[in-house]
């Protein structure tokens, strides 16, 4: 009989996994079931974050030969080769499958996940000054998005990111009236020094902290551990009763682990070679994402 935590493991793993194919279909990449595996693709960006090939939900094991059917629907629609999975929900003989198809690893990041409690105590996401004239504020307005495009441009400001949901300008106002998303500002002297998005999947009741950037002269570990506080926080007030991060590096983690997250496998992801067809995996010039790498 499967172990009670590794039980629990996983089905916050298969909840990770329906948060960002959800996040994915709702940037407008399409997801396409071929067999026991599900062909992600996006019909103007070719971004690696919209176009991989991942084992649908429920499927214990995918053997090479259905892998690589996908992968041939994605050299149809001209897009690199490319397999995306949580490395917890499969065993470590599918990587092996991956390697003789002709993939190789091409990036790994640790989780980190947040399980509420249903008694959380954060800190308040709005609140008067805390100390030295600084502020959070949850923001559902174009300020959120405007500061965004200021990071976006901006060599000063350092960046934690999972790098799997991209953060796209352009389609953010769409996002955020449909309550997708939520963006946490920092301030001091009301100055924004920092910046969180989170993105929302209700029906999955979960959250994703897409994003944190900070201003890098301002970057203290206090001020990154209030503001993931903040976007925690309110993460929690929408309902949500998983929360995940990136955990990059190992102050990363410490961070997280601080405010009650744990380490909980890996989003891994393997690559063959690319097309040569000119498309490059760039910023689109109709979807341009942000941030989709640290």
């Amino acid at each position: 009989m499967e172990d009670a935590s590794i039980k629990e493991s996983r089905q916050m793993l298969r909840q990770v996994h329906e948060h960002l194919l959800q996040a994915h279909t709702d940037l407008g990449a399409y997801r396409e079931a071929i067999s026991v595996v599900d062909v992600i693709h996006h019909p103007i960006n070719p971004l690696p974050d919209f176009n991989y090939v991942t084992p649908r939900r429920n499927t214990a094991w995918v053997s090479g030969q259905y892998v690589k059917q996908g992968l041939e629907r994605l050299k149809e629609l001209g897009r690199t080769p490319r397999v995306q999975f949580i490395e917890g929900l499969f065993p470590p003989l599918f990587a092996k499958t991956l390697i003789e198809l002709g993939l190789k690893l091409e990036r790994e990041t640790p989780l980190m996940i947040y399980r509420s409690s249903g008694a959380d105590t954060l800190m308040p996401t709005n609140t008067p000054a805390i100390s030295n004239g600084m502020q959070i504020q949850m923001v559902a307005d174009q300020r959120g998005i405007e500061m965004w495009w200021y990071v976006w441009r901006n060599a000063f400001y350092d960046v934690l990111t999972l790098g799997v949901e991209p953060l796209v300008v352009g389609r953010d106002m769409a996002a955020l009236l449909m309550g997708k998303h939520v963006d946490i500002l920092m301030l001091r002297y009301n100055y924004p020094i920092g910046v969180a998005r989170i993105s929302v999947q209700e029906q999955n009741k979960s959250a994703h902290i897409v994003a944190l950037a900070m201003m890098k002269e301002a970057r203290t570990p206090e001020r990154m551990r209030l503001l993931l506080s903040a976007a925690m926080r309110a993460s929690l007030g929408r309902g949500c009763e998983l929360i995940f991060a990136p955990g990059e590096t190992e102050d990363d983690r410490r961070l997280c682990r601080e405010l009650g997250f744990i380490d909980v496998s890996s989003i891994v992801c393997y690559v063959g070679a690319q097309q040569g067809n000119g498309r490059t995996e760039s910023h689109g010039s109709l979807v341009q994402p942000v941030l989709t790498l640290r």
